[in-house]
């Protein structure tokens, strides 16, 4: 039983009924991690890791059909769909606080129990945006991230566009606490079916569902208890492996006593607090997915397009350290029991490459020659495979349920690319291997599930009551000496996302589904998914430290890296046949 202080009751994630219409229970150890993210940075007037989920809706309207008929016939529908939604997935309407008299964070759910408080619920949660932004640059602009999940059904006005075509675009904002990324993209595809019933099903499904608190039994529980994780201290056999991981953890030098510097993407030096939170987005052409795939099926059964690329990045990310043309690196320490993270030194070097992007200066003790770079990095895995019915469907899809492993993904590399083709390629798949390894390695770990409870926690930074109570704020945590690039692999969204509804007088057409956690750090979110055959890389980040070009040239070199082994060419060369689209 874990003790937080005198009086506290053990911990209880079972929803009850504390009073008439409020439900109550304690967040388990993933949601704490989001919710102390945010505390950490609200002196920054923004959410750390809030979600933002994003989907296109479009009609073309018959010549027979008024098209504004057709647009107050959909927004009202969408309208419905929501309330619907909340009644089905009543989790999306509750909301993280800490406790401050139990000492613990607990989420909490009310009823909204007349037709006054159902008003005021639609008005604050969903919003209708004319703009002649797209949803997508809307979604730019920075709007604020809402304590409680929020639809925005942004109604783009553009110019261009047939007068018989109607497009709505559908942006969810909500903390992280609430939802993630996969669960958002159910989310969003429930959503959609509820909006084509009831634009087709008529007085029957627009009869609005009464929100009694008979809602609640839909409410869903934590991961722990979705996928049955008793709330106690670990097992010795769960202590025996966080045991040996920690101990291999200590002994992470390279095993042949080479130095090496921790490599990360190259920022803008100066801002210390973040601005607003940007995504890039190329999709590749459908020749360019269907060889990658087929290449891989053929060649490669074993290997993932989320391995190919997550290497493409390690690689690509010690080309622009190589690319950067510095005088001196520092590196960690070749001690066999301990390691000190590396530095690298700049100076005027941001001026000698093309990338929009310049390397922190730090301080170092010791200029050595540098004979390996290590990329580090963590692995985000969807836990819903863990959870027992019906945690595992989409009617729990608004849930917090994936993991991080207990280690640490760590690539070893030379530190300087390799010159022919042959070399290149070997050294993609000697880094490849790495990778593929890490990923089977917690794949196959029968225990990985159960220890994802004590990973959050062993995650989540320890702040000050009143920084919890919300009564202080802490100053922003300042740009990471080594931001790091995460992969985040959606995979084939057509198995979450269905593409077409028929609404009886024409086709719904949903186009462009995608989610991003806030990025307030230096560092990138690589995102990778496929809809309808066609492969989209996307990037989350912060403009404060790095732009548009930048990002978009990171992307075209990971690209560049992943086909120049597919295709056995050598990668550094301008491709003008990317098969890359904007």
């Amino acid at each position: 039983m874990r003790v937080l202080k005198a009086g506290v009751k053990r911990d209880d994630y079972n929803w009850r009924q504390i009073r008439p219409g409020l439900w109550q229970r304690d967040a388990d150890e993933a949601e704490v991690f989001y919710s102390t993210l945010a505390k950490l940075y609200a002196g920054s007037g923004r959410m750390h890791f809030a979600i933002t989920g994003h989907i296109s809706l479009t009609i073309n309207v018959p010549s027979d059909e008024d098209p504004e008929v057709v647009s107050r016939r959909l927004d009202e529908s969408l309208r419905i769909a929501w309330l619907r939604q909340r009644y089905e997935t009543p989790t999306i309407a509750s909301y993280a606080h800490y406790d401050a008299l139990d000492g613990k964070w607990k989420k909490s759910y009310r009823t909204i129990p007349d037709d006054a408080s159902t008003k005021a619920w639609l008005e604050k949660t969903f919003q209708m945006i004319s703009t002649s932004q797209t949803g997508e640059e809307w979604a730019h602009s920075g709007p604020p991230a809402p304590t409680t999940a929020t639809l925005f059904v942004v109604c783009p006005a553009i110019a261009s566009q047939d007068s018989s075509t109607i497009r709505r675009d559908l942006v969810l904002r909500s903390p992280h606490d609430i939802i993630d990324g996969i669960g958002t993209l159910h989310f969003l595809n429930s959503l959609v079916t509820k909006t084509t019933q009831a634009f087709t099903e008529g007085e029957f499904f627009r009869e609005l569902p009464v929100f009694d608190g008979s809602e609640a039994s839909n409410l869903s529980p934590p991961y722990r208890v979705a996928a049955n994780i008793p709330s106690t201290p670990p097992t010795p056999e769960h202590q025996a492996r966080l045991s040996t991981i920690k101990a291999a953890a200590s002994q992470s030098a390279n095993p042949d006593g080479l130095p090496f510097v921790d490599i990360g993407i190259p920022y803008t030096k100066g801002p210390l607090l973040p601005g607003k939170h940007q995504r890039t987005a190329h999709y590749l052409s459908r020749e360019r997915t269907s060889a990658l795939i087929t290449f891989l099926n053929e060649s490669y059964p074993d290997t993932t397009v989320t391995h190919a690329f997550h290497a493409a990045i390690a690689l690509t990310l010690r080309n622009f350290h190589t690319s950067l043309d510095l005088p001196s690196m520092s590196c960690a320490s070749n001690s066999k029991t301990s390691t000190t993270n590396s530095k690298t030194s700049s100076s005027s070097s941001s001026s000698k490459t093309s990338h929009s992007m310049s390397v922190p200066e730090q301080e170092q003790e010791q200029q050595v020659e540098v004979s390996k770079s290590r990329y580090t990095n963590y692995l985000l895995r969807n836990e819903r495979s863990a959870c027992s019915p019906p945690y595992n469907t989409p009617l729990h899809c608004v849930s917090v349920y994936h993991s991080l492993p207990p280690t640490k993904l760590q690539v070893d590399l030379l530190s300087v690319s390799p010159t022919t083709p042959q070399e290149k390629r070997a050294e993609f798949e000697t880094v490849l291997n790495q990778i593929k390894h890490f990923y089977t390695s917690v794949r196959n770990d029968p225990l990985h599930y159960a220890l994802a409870p004590t990973t959050w926690t062993e995650w989540t930074p320890v702040l000050p009551e009143a920084v919890l109570k919300g009564e202080e704020k802490m100053e922003v945590p300042k740009p990471k000496e080594v931001p790091s690039v995460s992969v985040s692999s959606m995979g084939v969204v057509d198995g979450i996302v269905k593409r077409v509804h028929d609404l009886g007088l024409g086709k719904l057409e949903v186009q462009r589904p995608w989610v991003t956690g806030e990025e307030l750090t230096n560092g990138l979110g690589v995102f990778l998914g496929t809809l309808d055959g066609v492969l989209c890389l996307s990037c989350a980040f912060n403009e404060a430290w790095h732009d548009r070009k930048g990002v978009d040239e990171f992307l075209w070199e990971v690209e560049r890296v992943v086909f120049g082994w597919v295709d056995g060419v050598d990668e550094s060369q301008p491709d003008s046949e990317s098969g890359c689209m904007r």
